[in-house]
Formats: C-alpha cells, sequence, structure tokens
C-alpha cells in the first residue's frame, strides 16, 4: 500500500480511535479556559441552544434532499425516511432508525442528530452539547470522505433486556475525497461495527419528541477490513 493510499486510512483510523467509532464523537480533551460570568441573567445574554447552534454550523445536505432517495439505503426517500427524525418531528422507534438515520446524519454532516441520538451510557457522550457540537464541526463529520454504502444487518434484542436492548452489525464503505486514482483500489474502506443501543427516557432533553421513549446509540466494536487489521478493534 502506497503512503499516498495509506495517508486517508490513518486519518480515518484516528477519527475512529479517538471516539468517533459507530459514527458517535471525538473525545476529544479541551484545553482549560478561564472562567466567566454567566449570561443567563442581567443584561447579559442567554447562551444559544444546541439547535440555534447547529443551524449555523455547514451541512452537506441537497436542497431537494427531501425527494432524492435517503442516502441509508432503505429505498424510500430522504422525507419518508431519515428527514422526520433529523429534523425531530419522530424519535427513533427502533434500533435500525437510530442507525440509519445516524448514517445519513453523516452523509449529510448533521451533527445534532448525532448528539441527540447518543446515550449517556456512550463513551462519547458528553453534558456540554454546544463543546461536543463545536469538537464535531472540527472534526468529527468525516470531511475528509464520501458515504458510498451501509449494510446493516438485523435487529438482535437482548434475552436479559428484551424490551431495552439490542445489537446490530452493520457495515459502512468509505471513500477518501482525495485519493490518487492511479494507485488503485479507488481509495475505499470499510468499517464494520456491532453496535448497542438501549431503549427508555434521556433526562437531559431539548424537545418533547426527545422527552419521550427512544432508542438511542449506546456505543460499540469496530473493525476494518484493511490488510493486517481485519481482527482488530479499533475503538479501544
Amino acid at each position: 500500500m502506497s503512503k499516498q493510499r495509506l495517508t486517508p486510512l490513518l486519518s480515518l483510523f484516528a477519527l475512529l480511535i479517538s471516539g468517533t467509532a459507530g459514527f458517535a464523537t471525538p473525545n476529544n480533551k479541551k484545553k482549560r479556559k478561564t472562567p466567566t460570568r454567566s449570561t443567563n441573567r442581567g443584561f447579559g445574554t442567554a447562551p444559544p441552544s444546541l439547535a440555534t447552534a447547529a443551524a449555523k454550523l455547514p451541512t452537506r445536505l441537497p436542497n431537494d434532499a427531501t425527494h432524492l432517495p435517503c442516502p441509508c439505503g432503505s429505498g424510500l426517500t430522504y422525507g419518508k425516511c431519515c428527514e422526520p427524525y433529523h429534523s425531530g418531528d419522530e424519535p427513533c422507534d427502533t434500533p435500525a432508525s437510530v442507525l440509519r438515520s445516524r448514517y445519513s446524519a453523516f452523509v449529510y454532516r448533521l451533527p445534532h442528530h448525532v448528539i441527540r441520538t447518543t446515550h449517556p451510557a456512550c463513551r462519547d457522550y458528553r453534558s456540554n452539547k454546544i463543546e461536543w457540537l463545536k469538537d464535531l464541526d472540527r472534526g468529527g463529520m468525516f470531511d475528509s470522505y464520501e458515504f458510498v454504502e451501509l449494510v446493516a444487518g438485523e435487529e438482535e434484542f437482548s434475552e436479559d433486556r428484551p424490551d431495552g436492548e439490542a445489537f446490530v452489525e452493520f457495515n459502512v464503505r468509505m471513500r477518501a475525497r482525495n485519493f490518487d486514482a492511479s494507485d488503485g483500489g479507488g481509495g475505499e474502506t470499510v468499517v464494520s461495527e456491532r453496535s448497542r443501543f438501549l431503549f427508555g427516557v434521556i433526562k437531559e432533553t431539548e424537545s418533547l419528541v426527545d422527552s419521550l421513549p427512544r432508542w438511542t446509540y449506546a456505543g460499540g466494536v469496530v473493525r476494518s477490513d484493511v490488510q493486517g487489521l481485519e481482527d482488530s478493534v479499533l475503538n479501544q
């Protein structure tokens, strides 16, 4: 494998190892900031809501996305598939809907949905969602890659917690945006994961829909098809 082809793969692995595994979020350490007075009272300005902050970020959402095939590969249009989850109009009612809507959120660069669908039990979860959003925007949305395909397996419900825990195995095929076509291989790699999902009410919510019982992503085990790493867990 040439240096040119290896470079984008190393970038991908850095994302996975840092906590972006399972289409979750980077777990970057933040520099300590000088404490400031609260602006929630007096003549100050209240901090922006997560939705307001997210609305200011760039996306990859096409203007006519509602009528286009959904990126998750369901065969439905985006408007009849993942868009209601992304807009917050509907809660994710199955583990598969969490997985597919999170995949589409990464395709269209919608970090708000990634945050909303991450369970507090996930190692990537952060209570400061504004800082989490900023970290996703800076380096957690796979901007150096094109999402080619999602292949998801069947939902597997836990025998001990059939109504509250489930697992789904899936593969995501991705293509480096700056790959050298003359190098061969198309700059593609496949990332595999066995994801865990939990059902219940999340206390920290920002909307009525989010306050309802729903499925969320709680972590996973990530592997890749790169030669020599097939049996390695990338996010340990």
